[in-house]
């Protein structure tokens, strides 16, 4: 008895290091066997299929996409469309695939799974070990980290995996979140195998089997450091914001026979590892994938048109958050800059006619340094130097601003100024009036609404410039040619957090030999949406307007006849 005990016992464990063994080489079915989920399913007339093409070369070709299971064969993934499989639109992938990852997982994890299956190999393709994803919100990413990395944990014998990001936020209450979530859907004894610790998942009675999960950043570049299992796994999330040294660290995480690296990520920022994982020269060394929020059939139409609203389908925004590109790549130069003007069209207009009247004046002073000081006007439709000297008393300079708000009809609360250095000077030599008192810009630190987006309040006061240069705001000037060549080195890109951040003064200075006041001063109208004092018209522009309200009461009281004749008629029906 004790005999045939044991035999049953050996065939018991000889069938379960079967299962693994088959669960090592195809995450798919460990997928379905643990979680209940499956991959999408591609069109029937796509199965199994040649295709005739002809390539960039004039060649004739056949590739085949799917096998006649339906898994996907092509050596090339970002070949794959969401017009290739079943039910993506919306409503489609609600009503029929509740158990089913969305086409764009299921090319992530076609990746994966390519990635594992080098394992243990003398010889393999080094882009399969590899894989960078960008993307838009919302298609799903942090499930896929979180699928596989429960697939990595249980099916490889003492595997350690390095997850990090560069918040706390995302780290925890984003990925493990995810990653929990996960966890329930497997069979409930193997979730109690998997102990949560502070910043680890451990495999029950082992040492050196878990998941770690620690930040990184400047400070702490040692999170994906120490791992040195028989098989390891590199997960850096939202990798854009991680920086250079954590990567470096990293690599020495890569030196045993069986690793893989998969990054994903929000194409926030256009430099850095991430964004050099994307470069086309590197496309031999990693598997690239991007994907667009557009194509995903669990992002709502209501993110994406939010977007667009907020910020316009040209913004960087919505390259970034929806199409998952990176912003503005043509003209990035060798350090990540971006010109803030980039493809835009700057209207001038020589001076003449036009008047400015009860606009927004910004001052950026420059006391008796290299520095102008200039002084700039703005209304809803044109912007206007109104000062440019090159040195200034700060009581000379106050006289003058005080000149300068009378004749245009200012009040004095509409008078932004550069408060750091002499500005804060100037501005206690304004000879202010009952309720008015200019604005004392400090422009390094960002506004608490808005700091996950810029990095300081100059960032945001200069892209509020963009955007109105955008909106076909014009400058008055006789000079175009030395506004252009300002403006045109005026540049920007993102920080490790994504937000937007300006080359800073001493840099720009030491670039380009000069400072750039004058884009100072345009920026510091901006710090109010529209001045506090009502505008006030011509004697012609009253009169048009009244004539106009004239106009609007004629029209409105001809529907109101209209609509009580037709009442009356319905009365006698």
């Amino acid at each position: 008895m004790v005999e045939h005990k044991q035999e049953i016992l050996n065939e018991g464990e000889l069938a379960m290091a079967k299962r693994f063994a088959r669960w090592q080489t195809n995450v798919f079915l460990f997928c379905d066997n643990m979680l209940g989920m499956k991959p999408a399913e591609p069109l029937d007339e796509l199965k199994g299929k040649e295709i005739h093409y002809t390539d960039a070369m004039g060649e004739k070709k056949i590739a085949v996409l799917f096998s006649e299971d339906g898994r996907l064969i092509y050596h090339d993934l970002q070949f794959y469309t969401i017009d290739m499989f079943k039910h993506q639109s919306k409503a489609e992938f609600k009503e029929h695939c509740k158990n089913q990852f969305t086409w764009q997982q299921t090319v992530e994890l076609e990746a994966y799974d390519r990635g594992i299956n080098t394992f243990n190999k003398d010889s393999y393709d080094p882009r399969a070990r590899q894989i960078t994803i960008r993307s838009g919100h919302g298609i799903g990413k942090t499930s896929f980290a979180s699928v596989i990395s429960i697939h990595f944990l249980w099916c490889f014998r003492f595997a350690q995996i390095g997850a990090t990001a560069n918040t706390d936020t995302q780290l925890k209450e984003v990925f493990l979140k995810e990653f929990y979530w996960w966890k329930k859907r497997l069979p409930e004894g193997v979730q109690t195998q998997l102990e949560e610790q502070s910043d680890k998942i451990k495999v029950k009675g082992t040492k050196n089997w878990f998941l770690r999960a620690r930040v990184a950043g400047k400070d702490n570049p040692e999170a994906l450091a120490g791992l040195h299992g028989d098989y390891v796994m590199l997960f850096p999330d939202e990798a854009s914001g991680i920086c250079a040294k954590v990567f470096e660290v990293m690599q020495g995480a890569t030196t045993g026979e069986n690793w893989l690296k998969v990054m994903t990520s929000n194409p926030t920022r256009t430099e850095g590892y991430f964004y050099e994982s994307h470069l086309p020269i590197n496309a031999k060394h990693w598997t690239q994938l991007k994907f667009d929020s557009r194509e995903s059939p669990i992002v709502k139409d209501t993110f994406v048109q939010g977007i667009i609203n907020d910020y316009g389908a040209t913004s960087d925004e919505f390259k970034i958050r929806v199409a998952g590109e990176f912003a503005n790549e043509g003209e990035i130069d060798d350090k990540g800059w971006i010109p803030l003007f980039a493809n835009m069209n700057i209207l001038f207009e020589e001076a003449g006619t036009q008047i400015v009247k009860g606009g927004i004046l910004g001052v950026d002073p420059a006391g008796q340094g290299k520095d102008r000081s200039i002084i700039t006007i703005r209304d809803e439709v044109y912007m206007k130097e109104v000062l440019n000297e090159s040195t200034s008393s700060e009581p000379d300079l106050a006289r003058k601003i005080e000149t300068i708000a009378e004749a245009y009809g200012c009040n004095l609360s509409d008078v932004g100024i550069d408060a750091f250095g002499i500005g804060a000077k100037v501005i206690s030599h304004i000879e202010t009036k009952i309720g008015e008192m200019p604005m004392a810009i400090l422009a390094d630190k960002p506004r608490e609404e808005v700091k996950d987006r810029f990095n300081s309040y100059k960032a945001e006061l200069a892209w509020k410039f963009r955007q109105w240069v955008a909106q076909g705001g014009i400058i008055i000037t006789n000079n175009q040619k030395d506004w252009l060549r300002e403006f045109s080195k005026i540049k920007y890109k993102r920080d490790l957090s994504g937000r937007i951040k300006l080359m800073n003064k001493t840099e720009f200075k030491k670039e380009y030999g000069f400072s750039p006041d004058r884009f100072d001063a345009c920026i510091y109208t901006f710090f109010r949406d529209e001045p506090t004092r009502p505008v006030v018209l011509t004697k012609e522009e009253i009169e048009k307007e009244e004539w106009g309200e004239f106009l609007a009461k004629v029209e409105a009281g001809k529907k109101a006849k209209s609509g009580e004749g037709l009442s009356a008629f319905s009365s006698i029906r």
